[in-house]
């Protein structure tokens, strides 16, 4: 693991092309710049620096790995003017080594953690320090910025405005950094590392299962996390740079702001039964036969509701009688299989009850249903290679 206080060295060098202006910029010695460099390169496994009789000069390596690093800086340099325009004191800001990255992993972290976890005491044991340790180092953050960064409550800490902002940036910024990791490790021919991909239902069955066994087949270094949850939860995550990308379906553009939608594939809702449901075997069914049927549908609000309930108002029918409501596809699928109730959904969720026929898709047709499935990324992300090829995979499948 790269130490993450030699990053600030690192791009004064790439900038100013040599070690006695980085030593004039930054004030520090120049046999402690050239250590700083030597243990980076030592870090990640490459030469970041061809060493020339005028000066420093970046390998294509170092070349790639400065575009994250800069990123990463930039998104630290965003983050200090908002505090600046908090009216905190200019010449405090400025010497804040936060902004630069110029603290330990363990400070960072524990912030990180903290925004999240609200609680010194959880944050401690999950990182595996003591909790005055972990005091500590945010006492050490709070006094370099100025400022109080978490509001002291009796069931917790309660990162201020300024203090959760931070917290974004700071995870955006370590996403950058793993992601110039992961691109040295690209050129040099090595496809390694994780991608973590939010996932919403639809994207969990066909299109992303299906990615993942093609690119850990050909990339066997490479490891994938998905992370589940409500659109709202992922896309937080997104935002704060601690998944790749969203893949499910796409929520409306005013729901999107800030991220860059992609489509993949379409998807209709199909009405869904048990295999002992009396319309089971019937081979016409219609919209109006559904009306006066018990449902279990998600509740009000949800993406597949708010389809069936246009496509019933459209068609001038009454709204749906829904006797269960609920998003657990599990229990969707127990209350189909023993009762008479029907519901609304893609059948790519219930393809392996459908294929095994104890789940029955009725004849009826919602062209009006029909919603795209797709990637979502941060506007101003630039994916990891690894995360890149993940979507390359899906984007092919998704034509299939």
């Amino acid at each position: 693991m790269l130490n993450i206080r030699n990053l600030r060295t690192f791009v004064t060098v790439a900038r100013a092309g040599g070690v006695s202006e980085s030593s004039r910029l930054i004030r520090r010695a120049q046999s402690a710049i050239t250590r700083s460099i030597k243990e980076l390169e030592a870090d990640i496994g490459v030469q970041l620096f061809e060493r020339r009789s005028q000066g420093m000069l970046l390998t294509g390596f170092g070349s790639a790995f400065l575009t994250r690093i800069e990123k990463a800086f930039a998104e630290m340099e965003t983050v200090r003017g908002a505090f600046k325009t908090a009216s905190i004191q200019e010449s405090i800001l400025d010497k804040a080594p936060i902004f630069t990255l110029s603290i330990s992993r363990r400070r960072i972290l524990v912030f990180i953690e903290l925004v999240e976890q609200r609680h010194i005491g959880a944050v401690a044991d999950s990182l595996g320090i003591s909790q005055p340790a972990a005091s500590q180092a945010l006492r050490e953050i709070e006094a370099s910025v100025g400022v109080k960064l978490f509001i002291r409550e009796p069931k917790g800490m309660q990162p201020t405005p300024l203090g959760a902002l931070l917290g974004m940036h700071m995870r955006r910024a370590l996403a950058e950094v793993r992601a110039g990791e992961l691109e040295v490790c690209a050129l040099r021919g090595a496809i390694a590392g994780r991608v973590v991909v939010g996932t919403l239902s639809l994207g969990r069955t066909r299109l992303l299962p299906r990615a993942i066994v093609q690119l850990v087949k050909k990339h066997p270094n490479l490891t994938v996390t998905t992370i589940e949850g409500s659109f709202e939860h992922l896309a937080t995550q997104l935002r704060a740079g601690d998944v790749d990308f969203i893949l499910g379906a796409l929520r409306s553009p005013e729901h999107t702001l800030g991220f860059l939608r992609e489509v993949v594939a379409h998807d209709v809702l199909s009405v869904i039964v048990g295999k002992l449901h009396p319309f089971a075997k019937k081979r016409r069914v219609t919209m109006s036969d559904l009306v006066s049927v018990d449902w279990v549908l998600p509740p009000h609000g949800s993406p597949t509701r708010e389809l069936l309930e246009g496509t019933l108002k459209l068609r001038g029918l009454n709204e749906a009688r829904v006797v269960v409501e609920t998003a657990d596809l599990a229990i969707t699928r127990g209350v189909l299989v023993d009762s008479n109730m029907v519901t609304a959904v893609s059948a790519h969720l219930f393809q392996e009850q459908i294929r095994e026929k104890t789940l029955v898709v009725l004849p009826v047709k919602m062209p009006e249903t029909r919603r795209p499935i797709g990637i979502l990324q941060r506007t101003s992300s630039t994916p990891s290679p690894a995360a890149q090829l993940l979507m390359a995979n899906i984007r092919a499948i998704g034509q299939l």
